[in-house]
């Protein structure tokens, strides 16, 4: 098998290992079972790593961005029914908890 085919079977293999969120440890064995040059698979690794934490950094950002909006539209409600006779607790503590609870969530994918 030539390298660059057999590189991106690994590297697929790989990806689909990270995704159900295998170890490191058990990824590396899966990937030596399908060849034996540990440099081939150390770039695979590291390439199929770079993508999944990728992906996750674009949910996490969007997700932030996301949770961001939702809290400013909630206090900017709150701020304009504040004087009027409306409640404000829905977007005071609903708004802007489920904003915060969205920001956390988006952190997490960001860090990893």
């Amino acid at each position: 098998m030539k390298k660059p085919e057999q590189y991106e079977e690994l590297y697929l293999l790989a990806v689909k290992l990270l995704e159900t969120g295998e170890s490191a440890h058990t990824l590396e064995k899966q990937l030596a079972q399908s060849s034996d040059d540990i440099v081939l698979i150390t770039v695979a690794i590291k390439e199929a790593k770079n993508a999944h934490y990728g992906r996750l950094r674009k949910q996490g950002f969007r997700l932030v961005l996301i949770g961001c909006i939702t809290g400013l539209s909630g206090f900017l409600i709150t701020c304009i029914n504040f004087n009027t006779s409306r409640s404000i607790d829905f977007a005071m503590y609903g708004l802007t908890s489920l904003g915060i609870s969205i920001v956390f969530w988006g952190l997490f994918k960001i860090i990893g």
